[in-house]
């Protein structure tokens, strides 16, 4: 089944193929790619068709979905796998996408499993996506050493942790 979910600025869609150059382009940043455990850096055209040529179909309690904005294009990914994981574009940052596509899918999520909740984390050096998760709902549950790809280093991750009742005691699902 081909999911995708529509917000006031972005949908949410699969990523395609042909979306491998815009991946690349937001990735292949360092400013973005230090925040994210898993990405490399230096990130190539070839690294986002490969990632993307082993993406599943998707499912409520597994999915990625590109953010585009309808007036740009791609930029960014959100996923839930079964961790919440995002990243915009550097030219995206500040403008509440992270947010509203994090909503949109944490929504279509409860809304379509019986997912009592929903972990995350963000580098303790990353307090814009730590501001994403709070305002969320999402509450620290811990910390953790985690490597840090692009780095080539461990980095201290913040985990945290949404549950279906505080997403609903903020109203995101009625």
């Amino acid at each position: 089944m081909i999911y995708e979910i529509e917000t006031p600025r972005l949908l949410l869609r699969a990523p395609r193929m042909d979306d491998a150059a815009d991946i690349a382009k937001g990735l292949d940043n360092y400013n973005v790619a230090r925040v994210l455990s898993q990405v490399p850096y230096p990130y190539f055209e070839a690294d986002a068709a490969t990632w993307i040529s082993g993406l599943e179909e998707n499912r409520p309690e597994h999915a990625v979905f590109a953010i585009e904005r309808r007036d740009v294009g791609l930029i960014g990914v959100i996923s839930i796998e079964p961790e919440l994981g995002y990243w915009l574009a550097e030219d995206h940052w500040g403008h509440g996408y992270a947010t509203e596509a994090a909503r949109a899918i944490l929504t279509w999520h409860f809304a379509n499993s019986d997912s009592d909740s929903v972990p995350c984390g963000a580098h303790h050096d990353n307090p814009a996506s730590l501001n994403v998760q709070r305002k969320l709902g999402f509450v620290v549950t811990g910390r953790e050493m985690r490597m840090a790809v692009s780095r080539r280093e461990e980095v201290e991750l913040v985990t945290t942790l949404l549950t279906r009742e505080a997403f609903e005691q903020m109203g995101a699902l009625s």
